[in-house]
């Protein structure tokens, strides 16, 4: 594992290989938002778990971020644009690593994963995520 792997790197590498990393992602905590093709990846790391959700592009929406006095000159100036999921949206599939079982995590170490372990566990998830285009596919552990 390349301990001197940035955020910065992960994200260019990723669209050297082809997924597109959108401005909703962050690396701490680790949450991260991919396009890929027809699909959108979502890896969650919380509490003892890292999760990645394949779920339809068009389930993607934006939600509009009003200032706190929503003025006229503030609408007028532009409001914020944060990129979430449909309230309706559901995953088409759905992989999960175990950090309870796998490495005795207690609390909330997938919280707070470096860059080059969300990295190694990004590849492993999506390597075992189902390759589906259907309603939902069951919830797959990671071994």
């Amino acid at each position: 594992m390349d301990t001197s792997l940035t955020y910065t790197g992960w994200t260019a590498s990723l669209a050297a290989r082809g997924l597109s990393v959108l401005p909703s992602s962050h690396a701490v905590p680790v949450q991260l938002w991919v396009r890929e093709g027809d699909h959108v990846l979502h890896l969650l790391a919380r509490g003892t778990t890292v999760t990645l959700r394949r779920y339809h592009a068009s389930d993607l929406t934006g939600l509009i971020l009003r200032s706190e006095c929503d003025c006229a000159e503030h609408r007028t100036a532009g409001a914020g644009r944060r990129t979430v999921l449909a309230p309706d949206a559901v995953a088409l599939a759905e992989v999960v690593f175990d950090g309870r079982t796998k490495l005795g995590w207690r609390g909330v170490e997938a919280g707070l994963v470096d860059v080059p372990t969300a990295a190694a566990l990004f590849d492993r998830l999506h390597a075992e995520l189902p390759q589906v285009d259907a309603p939902r596919a069951g919830v797959t552990a990671v071994a």
